[in-house]
C-alpha cells in the first residue's frame, strides 16, 4: 500500500565531533491534488452548502535533508520542510517540521519542531491523512465541543492532539528484535508575564513488529495549556492546519490521551485499527466545565487489486462526558463519524490517481451552535511523491 511520506526527523545527542564528510542536500516533494464535488447539509437554518472546489492535501510540502557522517560513529542530520504548497487564499508557504539531529548506538534524537509519534502513528488511512472530509482517524484526535470536525483547527475550546510542537526533543531507540521505544519532551512556548502557567508536554511510546503484525502504544500529556491547546495569549494563524484562536494559558490544566494502534497484513488484504481515549481538565472551558473525556476509534482495510488498491476507512468520536460542579454526565449527540471508500491506481513509482466517496456527520451537540450536519463528497485526484 502506497503511503504518503511522513516527515519525521532522525538522530542524535549533544557532542562536539569533527565533521568528516557531508552528503546532501537531498530534495523531496510531496504534492496531492484533487477535485472535490459534494455538499454539506446543516439542520441549522436548514442550509445546504456546495463543496465543489479544487483542493490540495494537507500534507503537501517540499523537504530538504543534509547529512554529515561524523568521526565517532554518529551522523548529523539537518531537516527542513515547507508546507502549504498551492493553498489558495489560506496563506503563503510556511515552515513545517524542521529539526537538527544526531544518531548513533543510543538511537536517534531530534531537536526542533516536530509532529510527534502520537499523531504520526494514527495515520493509517492510506492517504497520509491528506483529506479531512473522510474517515482518517487523525482528524478525530480532538477533544471539546468546538464544531471543528474535519480539520485540525484548534480554538473555540477544542484541544487537538494533532500538533506541530516547537521547542521539542524527540528520542527513538534502535530496533531490538522488533521492539522500539520512543519519548519526547515539549518545552512549550515561553512563560506569559503575570501568569503562573508553564506550558509543557511529553509523549511516551513503544512499537513492536513481527512479520506482518505491528502494534503501537502511545501516551501524550500537555500541562498548563489553555482549552485550545496553544499555551500563548494572542491569536495567531500559524499555518493552514492550525489556526489558533485562544485565551491565556491556564495553570494547573492537563490534557491527556492514550492510543493503541495495531496492523496486520494478511497478504490478500491488510487491516489497521486504532483506539484512543482523551481527557482534559481545569482548562477554562466555557460553561463551568472542569473536565472533558471522550473515546474514539479508526479502522482501515486495504485490498490490493490489479494496478492499485481499494481503500476503506471508518472513524468515530463517541459522545463526550462533561463534568460540571462535580457531576459527570454524557452529552447526547456530541460525537462525530466519518468514512470513505475509494480506489487508488498506480501510474508510476511516484504517482497514483484515485477516486473515492467520503461522508462525515456530527451530532447536534458536537457543535456549540447546536446544529447537526452531514457532508458527502466525490473526489478525483492525483498524488505525486518524489
Amino acid at each position: 500500500m502506497k503511503k504518503a511520506l511522513i516527515a519525521a526527523a532522525v538522530a542524535g545527542a549533544f557532542v562536539a565531533p569533527t565533521v568528516m564528510a557531508a552528503e546532501g542536500p537531498s530534495v523531496n516533494i510531496y504534492y496531492p491534488m484533487a477535485i472535490n464535488i459534494g455538499d454539506t447539509d446543516s439542520n441549522e437554518n436548514r442550509t445546504s452548502t456546495d463543496n465543489e472546489t479544487l483542493i490540495d492535501g494537507g500534507g503537501s510540502r517540499l523537504m530538504f535533508t543534509w547529512t554529515d557522517q561524523l568521526n565517532n560513529g554518529m551522523s548529523l542530520t539537518a531537516y527542513a520542510s515547507f508546507g502549504n504548497l498551492g493553498h489558495t487564499g489560506l496563506g503563503a508557504v510556511q515552515t513545517r517540521n524542521s529539526n537538527l539531529s544526531l544518531s548513533g548506538e543510543f538511537g536517534t534524537v531530534s531537536m526542533g519542531t516536530n509532529e510527534h509519534f502520537f499523531e504520526i502513528d494514527s495515520i493509517i488511512d492510506g492517504y497520509g491523512a491528506d483529506w479531512a472530509n473522510g474517515g482518517a482517524p487523525l482528524y478525530f484526535l480532538t477533544i471539546g465541543r468546538s464544531g471543528t470536525f474535519g480539520s485540525t483547527t484548534t480554538g473555540a475550546g477544542s484541544f487537538s492532539f494533532t500538533r506541530r510542537d516547537s521547542n521539542s526533543v524527540w528520542w527513538t531507540s534502535n530496533n531490538f528484535n522488533g521492539l522500539t521505544f520512543k519519548a519526547a519532551y515539549i518545552f512549550g512556548p515561553g512563560a506569559v508575564e503575570g501568569n503562573a502557567s508553564d506550558p509543557n508536554g511529553h509523549q511516551l511510546g513503544v512499537n513492536y513488529s513481527s512479520g506482518g503484525f505491528t502494534i503501537k502504544l502511545n501516551q501524550a500529556t500537555y500541562n498548563d495549556y489553555d482549552a485550545s491547546g496553544t499555551g500563548v495569549s494572542t491569536a495567531t494563524a500559524t499555518d493552514v492546519d492550525t489556526v489558533v484562536v485562544n485565551g491565556d494559558p491556564v495553570a494547573g490544566s492537563e490534557a491527556q490521551a492514550t492510543s493503541v494502534t495495531a496492523m496486520y497484513d494478511f497478504g490478500s488484504f491488510s487491516v489497521a485499527g486504532t483506539m484512543f481515549d482523551m481527557d482534559q481538565s481545569n482548562a477554562g472551558v466555557a460553561g463551568g466545565v472542569t473536565r472533558l473525556a471522550v473515546s474514539g476509534y479508526g479502522l482501515n482495510v486495504t485490498m490490493p487489486v490489479a494496478g492499485g488498491r481499494v481503500v476503506f476507512n471508518l472513524s468515530e468520536l463517541q459522545d463526550q462526558d462533561e463534568t460540571v460542579a462535580g457531576v459527570t454526565a454524557a452529552v447526547a449527540d456530541s460525537g462525530a463519524q466519518g468514512m470513505d471508500i475509494g480506489y487508488q491506481h498506480d501510474f508510476s513509482a511516484n504517482t497514483y490517481g484515485f477516486v473515492r466517496y467520503d461522508s462525515n456527520s456530527r451530532g447536534v451537540n458536537f457543535d456549540l451552535s447546536g446544529a447537526d450536519s452531514e457532508s458527502d463528497n466525490i473526489m478525483l485526484g492525483l498524488v505525486f511523491s518524489y
